[in-house]
């Protein structure tokens, strides 16, 4: 069998799961939509991802969920059915598992909250460097829609780059300006040397410059409010205007291995030299 076919059949196993989150998803099922033996199918998904289906599965539930902790007034009794789960129970003891906290207190105490009110009113309330950063070639993957769903695009590079290169995220949307389902993205892979582009990723380059780094240490479906402070609070203040370019994130950590609130991300904004 030759490899584009193994990543295509992944491909749509991840498209599947996405589109069925609310669903009961089981294994077996995915098999199928793999054209996988049953057999090896949970084996071929591991040794490429890094974590089993059910992982990866309960860990996007997770993060829908906390995304709507965090952006909506929904209760957590609405937010659980909406996430997948069979009941606020089980998503509570999920949550807890995976975050540190059960929802109420994540809604009120997460890593957001620091972004807010306060503290986060002043200029040096969280650091951000300004950092002289060399052209970076990527090879991507397009993402149209939700944000919080770029992990399709990722996975798409992932199965075809492996760990080639540091993983970085260009949005190219508000997503308080811009609906969800037309906001753009680009999930990516830094490449060096010389390095091919597989198809079906495009190259493309983060020019050379200054930018303004901001360090967000917790989960990625939390991290906007991380943005209305860099772009709210810090931004004006710092004598500093933003390049005509979109805004990126370099992540420093695998979601399939580490628990949300230990991820860090680097969000970077390009400077006027």
């Amino acid at each position: 069998m030759k490899a584009a076919q193994y990543q295509q059949q992944l491909d749509d196993v991840t498209a599947y799961i996405y589109e069925h989150l609310d669903d009961a998803l089981d294994l077996g099922i995915l098999a199928d939509v793999a054209r996988f033996s049953p057999y090896h199918w949970h084996r071929v998904y591991r040794a490429v991802r890094g974590e089993t289906a059910a992982q990866a599965v309960q860990r996007l539930r997770l993060e829908r969920a906390a995304s709507m902790l965090v952006e909506t007034d929904l209760s957590i009794s609405q937010i659980a059915r909406r996430a997948g789960f069979s009941g606020v129970e089980t998503f509570s003891r999920a949550l807890a598992r995976g975050y540190g906290m059960p929802p109420g207190r994540f809604r009120e105490g997460g890593a957001h909250a620091a972004f807010r009110g306060g503290q986060a009113e002043r200029l040096d309330a969280f650091p951000v460097e300004i950092r002289e950063t060399d052209e970076l070639v990527l090879a991507v993957s397009p993402h149209r829609g939700a944000f919080i769903d770029i992990g399709q695009a990722f996975a798409r590079v992932r199965d075809r780059m492996g760990d080639a290169g540091r993983m970085v995220a260009v949005y190219e949307d508000d997503p308080d300006a811009v609906p969800a389902a037309a906001l753009r993205s680009w999930a990516g892979a830094v490449l060096t040397g010389d390095a091919a582009v597989p198809a079906p990723l495009e190259r493309r380059t983060i020019p050379a410059g200054r930018h303004a780094v901001l360090r967000y240490v917790g989960p990625y479906s939390s991290m906007h409010r991380a943005y209305l402070w860099l772009y709210g609070q810090w931004l004006p203040s710092s004598g500093e205007e933003p390049r005509d370019h979109p805004v990126f994130e370099a992540y420093l950590t695998d979601p399939a291995v580490t628990a949300p609130n230990a991820s860090v991300t680097e969000i970077l904004l390009l400077l006027v030299s």
